[in-house]
């Protein structure tokens, strides 16, 4: 089959795994990419992508492929323009059926199937569910009753089939194919991994909140084994030749036992220094200092915000002004340069727990200081709180459902201080870089009401977040640009394939022991060993164990005093 992915905005590793999955089957892959450098969350001036590119070329690209379906996906905030994009190639080529998958129609399926342009979506992992699309179509069989899709049959009806299970390990999924992104020049010099699949936490403001409680039967966190993650790191480095990587697990460094392992093979065969994600709970010396000696230059930490109240009532960060302070301080001790981050703009918050943020950031020597906008993602409990509380219009809930705004931009929520969350979001960056002699001058600013001036200072100041990383991509933008304007134009795809019906026994992630013994077959290709079955049970007791007592899953329940 001839299957063709859209993306934009950045490099997406779950489509890349995704990819490198269909292919393995015998399935032609291509991908249309679009940097998006006019909507991207930080600006919205989306007629600043036609100086590089145009939907023309998006379009002829897709037709030119032929495909036999189009897969999207979607996170909330860029839901519009994919959905605008799906319009288009319906009406072009309305006898090919569009899925579309990722958080949002698993968050929203009854808002997302209603869409004409969408004839099915996928609701959580898509490996094992678009492999057994594929091969029903292959085979000319209805695929109604596919598990995690939802689908609309010839009389519109939707069939609403049952989630399977999360996939595990995620050593039976090939390694993510960059290949695909790099041919649009989206790879930049700090390439992407992840070694984890889902968080230990459950902030009340983050989609892990919906995904954990969507899946409170399983443990949706999983990781890699080193051996797994090292093997493509290095194929990577051979490939790409980067100078840095960017681990983007929401939690890196969670399990110290993986952690011990993972230095050792690091610094041995890869030898580049990275970037990850640590919490005030998990910075610890003994994480932080395996993290050092590996060769991890940066971490990112989220603070989210100053208020001690509003982190543990509100947003279930369960950390205290001193935790974070004495996190910092390890941090630093051993060498690694820290990236504060924060939100402003939550339910409740006044311009004096705002101002807080300012007063912790001052006591963590942050390298760099990164500040958001409060994003009632749907389905997240923070969001549903906001509804419930008055915080979050209906008439805004629902354009926040249809994708506009950002995190960045957009305070969505009914709030007293509006403008102080956005003169507080704008100026924490500059803040943070800012010699504390000058700070009174900012402070000043801080009380001027809001106006152009503060929109200035955002504007100007917003590669503070990251410079470094900003600098990386302004360096490597006009490569960019010139390999998406030619991977647009040109095509890569086999012009003999031909689906041969190719096919295979069912993959390990598809293949169980209870689905053997229902079709009353034992030969040994069907059955996973007992000594498998052993270990994996084991295993999950132990997970099972840890869950309970360290991580939180399920019904996020607020305080009603809040």
């Amino acid at each position: 089959m001839r299957v063709l992915f859209y993306y934009r905005g950045s490099e997406h590793i779950g489509l890349e795994s995704i990819m490198s999955y269909i292919q393995s089957k015998g399935h032609l892959v291509e991908l249309i990419y679009e940097p998006a450098l006019g909507d991207n969350g930080y600006v919205d001036i989306p007629w600043l992508n036609n100086f590089f590119y145009n939907d023309e070329l998006v379009v002829n690209k897709a037709l030119r492929f032929k495909p036999d379906i189009i897969c999207f996906s979607a996170i909330t905030n860029l839901y519009l323009p994919i959905k605008n994009l799906a319009k288009q190639f319906k009406k072009l080529m309305p006898n090919v059926p569009i899925i579309v998958g990722g958080i949002h129609p698993t968050s929203l399926p009854e808002e997302t199937i209603k869409e004409e342009c969408f004839d099915m979506i996928c609701l959580g992992e898509g490996e094992g569910a678009l492999e057994d699309l594929l091969q029903r179509m292959r085979e000319k069989r209805s695929y109604t009753d596919v598990k995690n899709l939802w689908v609309k049959d010839s009389t519109g009806h939707v069939h609403k089939n049952v989630k399977r299970p999360i996939i595990k390990p995620l050593e039976s999924l090939p390694m993510p194919d960059k290949s695909f992104f790099a041919r649009y020049g989206a790879l930049t010099s700090r390439i992407m991994i992840m070694t984890t699949r889902g968080c230990p936490f459950a902030c009340t403001f983050c989609v892990n909140s919906f995904r954990n409680q969507a899946y409170s039967g399983e443990v949706y966190l999983r990781q890699r084994t080193v051996e797994n993650v090292i093997a493509d790191l290095v194929e990577i480095k051979k490939t790409y030749k980067p100078k840095k990587f960017r681990f983007e697990d929401d939690v890196f460094a969670f399990n110290q036992k993986w952690l011990d392992e993972f230095k050792v093979e690091y610094k041995e065969k890869i030898g580049l220094p990275f970037h990850c994600y640590v919490t005030p709970s998990t910075a610890k010396d003994s994480i932080l200092k395996g993290l050092a000696e590996a060769g991890c230059e940066s971490v990112s930490m989220g603070i989210q915000s100053g208020s001690e109240h509003i982190r543990i009532k509100l947003l279930h960060r369960r950390h205290s002004d001193e935790l974070i302070i004495a996190a910092a301080q390890r941090i630093k001790k051993h060498g690694l340069k820290l990236q504060a981050e924060y939100i402003f703009g939550f339910p409740t918050e006044t311009p004096e727990e705002m101002w807080k943020s300012y007063e912790l950031n001052d006591k963590l020597d942050a390298y760099n200081t990164a500040s958001f906008i409060f994003y009632p993602y749907p389905k997240t409990a923070l969001a549903e709180y906001s509804v419930e509380n008055g915080y979050l219009t209906k008439e805004n809930y629902d354009k926040v459902k249809e994708g506009y705004g950002s995190y960045h931009t957009s305070c969505w929520l009914d709030l007293p201080y509006k403008d102080e969350v956005y003169k507080y979001n704008a100026m924490l960056p500059l803040w943070n870089v800012t010699p504390k002699w000058l700070k009174p001058v900012l402070k000043k600013i801080l009380k001027m009401k809001y106006s152009w001036i503060h929109k200035t200072i955002y504007t100007l100041t917003f590669p503070l977040i990251d410079f470094d990383e900003f600098i990386v991509r302004i360096k490597e933008m006009p490569h960019m640009i010139m390999q998406t304007r030619r991977a647009l134009k040109n095509d890569f795809w086999d012009e003999d394939y031909v689906d041969a019906g190719f096919k295979e026994i069912e993959s390990d992630i598809i293949k169980t022991n209870e689905n053997a013994k229902i079709a009353d077959i034992k030969t040994p290709e069907n059955l996973i060993p007992d000594h498998v079955i052993a270990k994996q049970k084991l295993e999950k007791e132990i997970k099972d164990k840890r869950r309970k007592a360290h991580f939180f899953h399920g019904r996020i329940k607020f305080d009603k005093a809040n």
